[in-house]
């Protein structure tokens, strides 16, 4: 389709400003030039060789009354080219995730793979009680005779008129003198102590 350059005009007019309505906005098309003499009547005119203008032109309410008219077309050797929006591309849809190798090494361990072969658990068999453990009679054990526990020796009163007791270690002479004087014991640190501790009680401890 070849591009065309068309003069419109409007009739017993010098000038004429046509407000032609384009969707929601208005475009002002001025027309000049008009004139009238002997000759006869010159109408105002328009030139354009914009399609859309052209096309907004021949569809305004004024062309289709009569009021603006073709007054000459001059065809151009250029082709006229339309252009139209291209279509929009449908939404692209995101790839599916491939696990990565860690995530296949992680998802592939032994734990993993234990627990899909386990088989499925069974019901763990009641309980039965237990047999009460038979407790042993304990039976005291043998002390042997040269680690047998040494034990007071009878008091004897000795020949000065005191008591005479007998120790074989220290522990049992403060044992004594602590439970039956109420001796201190921190201060019966040697067996002089012990055996002076003893004097003042009227005791005279021996130590075989």
């Amino acid at each position: 389709m070849k591009k065309k350059r068309i003069t419109y005009g409007v009739s017993g007019m010098m000038e004429y400003q046509a407000v032609i309505k384009v969707g929601r906005n208005n475009m002002k098309v001025n027309f000049s030039d008009g004139s009238m003499n002997a000759m006869g009547v010159n109408p105002a005119k328009f030139t354009t060789s914009d399609f859309m203008v052209q096309h907004a032109i021949e569809n305004s309410l004024d062309f289709k009354k009569g009021r603006i008219f073709i007054f000459q077309v001059i065809e151009l050797d250029e082709e006229l080219r339309i252009e139209r929006p291209a279509p929009t591309p449908p939404p692209a849809t995101e790839p599916t995730p491939t696990p990565s190798k860690m995530q296949l090494m992680m998802q592939d361990t032994p734990a993993s793979r234990a627990a899909e072969e386990k088989p499925a658990e069974t019901p763990a068999p009641a309980e039965t009680p237990l047999e009460q453990p038979t407790i042993a009679e304990e039976t005291p054990a043998e002390i042997p005779a040269d680690a047998e526990e040494e034990t007071e020796a009878p008091a004897e009163e000795s020949a000065s008129g005191k008591v005479e007791v007998e120790f074989s270690v220290n522990d049992d002479a403060k044992d004594y003198l602590e439970q039956t004087f109420g001796a201190e014991r921190n201060k019966l640190r040697t067996r002089a102590d012990i055996i002076a501790a003893g004097e003042t009680y009227g005791v005279d401890i021996k130590f075989v």
